[in-house]
């Protein structure tokens, strides 16, 4: 059982080593004295989103240590995707592209929660933008900007459990949203809670550093980046408030003339 475990522990690091260089060897014993379960956490979502991990790449040493001092003392799910994504965008063929460390001070400002709210945000709209097909440049503010999402608020705060009216507010203050509202749409003798938001370029650009897909944010609103696996997401959203009604059934749809 022991030399089990040895040789699982030998592999783990040989890939590790493969995937992200001598990096990992240059912070030695600093490695071991973090939280083991938040950096694992951390290590595994940034291997799981290398595609080629055997191409001679190597983390950036500063990226290295901010992500894994900073992350590995929690072991939230969705802090160890940002924090992971971040990580595997840093590899480069020498290791000093160190382009995405802004990113690593937004995460390590926000909350689980805000982050959790982020990531429903634009994993949502990437995935109604994609759906719809209309070329939208999101390098262009005003392109992006104009791109509303809606949701039901209820879901958000009992079902999500997230905190929207405080931490849309704080994705506001970090530039991750141009705006938002909340309010409550009245529909016969039914009143429906909504939340709206405007999203940003900055927001599409840290949601694709989460993934790995820096490299292609500018298709954000083309392709579908994916899910992170553990991370709930709204059974509800659209791209403006007629369709979230029709979705949630407080409005049918309109059917197209014959």
């Amino acid at each position: 059982m022991a030399e089990n475990t040895r040789l699982e522990v030998a592999l783990r690091e040989w890939a590790l080593k493969k995937a992200f260089g001598p990096t990992l060897d240059a912070l030695g014993e600093d490695l071991k004295r973090l939280n083991a379960v938040g950096r694992d956490k951390i290590l595994a979502n940034a291997y799981r989103k290398i595609d080629s991990r055997d191409q001679g790449k190597a983390v950036n040493l500063r990226i290295t240590r901010d992500v894994l001092w900073n992350g590995a003392f929690t072991e939230e799910e969705i802090c160890a995707e940002y924090f992971g994504g971040i990580l595997a965008s840093s590899r480069s063929e020498n290791g000093s592209d160190d382009s995405s460390i802004y990113y690593v001070e937004v995460i390590k400002g926000l909350s689980s929660k805000q982050l959790r709210l982020h990531y429903v945000i634009y994993n949502s709209l990437n995935k109604l933008l994609a759906k719809r097909g209309s070329p939208v440049n999101v390098a262009q503010g005003t392109e992006i900007h104009a791109q509303n999402v809606w949701f039901s608020a209820a879901e958000l705060v009992d079902a999500l459990s997230l905190r929207i009216d405080s931490d849309l507010n704080i994705l506001h203050r970090e530039g991750l949203l141009i705006q938002y509202k909340t309010g409550s749409h009245v529909e016969g003798t039914k009143a429906f809670p909504y939340a709206s938001v405007s999203p940003t370029t900055f927001g599409v650009l840290l949601y694709a550093a989460a993934h790995n897909k820096i490299g292609e944010w500018r298709k954000f609103a083309a392709i579908e980046f994916g899910d992170f696996p553990d991370i709930q997401r709204p059974r509800f959203c659209a791209l403006n408030l007629d369709d979230l009604l029709i979705a949630v059934g407080l409005k049918e749809s309109k059917k197209p003339a014959t």
